[in-house]
């Protein structure tokens, strides 16, 4: 269970040392080509996961109205975003009774290319996982799957029987029609470190089956992030698996979603972060009050206050707790290797500064 652990240690003893270096001689890897866009059209979920901040955060449970979700869009278009990400920060899009009117709204659209989305796929019935199969842009669907069995789903979800025999049947329709997948499809499976080998479940068939189907599996059992400080060792203690601590992230700098993953929430508030601020306490503008053009600005004062503080130490606590944070000044081995162009922070804010309407 712990032999990651020696691991992990050396791995973050070189990013100390790179992350230093690199700022030392100002060096900065944000991504050149940012054509992605966050909107969470729902922030509520049908499940409680033992590991997810979702029972702990005070934010609001609702669905975007279809008259806020396609005023978003539209600001983004015109921003110069082609695609759009639709996955909640917590929650599940499904969950939005509206969702296939937004759907069906971006597949008329024609200057966005293409929109993708998680889902843990215990929402939706039969029939509406045919409509799926009908979206023209839906580019990607990834299946967040959690536990290996019905014990190990119930407890790490906390839901019940009848959820997991609705995950079961949904997989097998959707596996039922292979030969019409519009889309591709991937697999996220998470479960605690008891899963076994003999793959003898029904799950873990299914699974395998997907896998011959050509389907991507990123399976990751055991170690899991703290969400920003909401999660914690007690919330699991009788679950075999650990939740990482801040401790074991060295932060030095700005974080690197201050400036490719910005998200508008159900409500319109505009965050600076769509990855694990589920209270927007990195809240940079609301849509109810200010154009996108206004809020994602060089000059927004309210957003460079965020990134002044990071480049100074001075992290709030949702990202002083965060295990998931990633310095500007840290290039990735993928970055590396397939040789994806890059961008210095004074770039970026003159281009963020620049986006807008013509």
């Amino acid at each position: 269970m712990k032999l990651w652990l020696p691991g992990r240690f050396l791995k973050s003893l070189g990013l100390r040392a790179e992350v230093s270096l690199n700022r030392r001689f100002g060096r900065e890897f944000i991504p050149a080509k940012i054509e992605t866009f966050c909107i969470e059209t729902s922030s509520a979920c049908n499940l409680k996961c033992r590991f997810c901040a979702y029972d702990k955060k005070q934010s609001p449970r609702l669905s975007m109205s279809n008259e806020l979700f396609i005023d978003c869009v539209e600001q983004a278009l015109a921003l110069g975003y082609k695609e759009f990400h639709l996955t909640p920060c917590t929650g599940d899009v499904f969950m939005d009774r509206q969702v296939f009117g937004k759907f069906e709204y971006m597949d008329a659209r024609k200057e966005i290319r293409a929109y993708h989305f998680f889902t843990n796929f215990t929402i939706p019935d039969e029939a509406q996982i045919l409509r799926l199969l009908r979206l023209k842009k839906l580019s990607q669907l990834t299946l967040s799957i959690y536990g290996h069995d019905e014990e190990s789903f119930i407890a790490l979800t906390r839901s019940s029987p009848k959820i997991y025999r609705r995950l079961l049947s949904n997989l097998e329709t959707l596996l039922a029609h292979r030969s019409s997948w519009p889309f591709a499809v991937d697999i996220g499976f998470r479960s605690t470190f008891d899963v076994p080998r003999d793959g003898s479940s029904e799950l873990l068939q299914l699974i395998k089956r997907f896998r011959a189907a050509g389907v991507g599996v990123q399976s990751s059992h055991g170690i899991y992030n703290n969400w920003g400080g909401y999660v914690s060792q007690r919330d699991v203690g009788d679950l075999n698996l650990h939740i990482l601590t801040s401790d074991e992230v060295f932060k030095s700098g700005a974080c690197v979603k201050l400036f490719d993953s910005f998200q508008v929430t159900a409500s319109g508030i505009v965050n600076g972060c769509s990855c694990r601020d589920v209270d927007s306490s990195l809240k940079i503008g609301d849509l109810n009050e200010k154009p996108l053009r206004e809020i994602l600005s060089g000059s927004n004062p309210d957003y460079l206050r965020i990134i002044e503080e990071q480049q100074a130490g001075q992290f709030r606590a949702v990202c002083r707790n965060c295990d998931y944070y990633r310095s500007i000044y840290h290039q990735p081995s993928n970055f590396r290797r397939n040789k994806i162009p890059t961008q210095t922070m004074a770039s970026r804010l003159l281009a963020i500064g620049r986006l807008k309407p013509d």
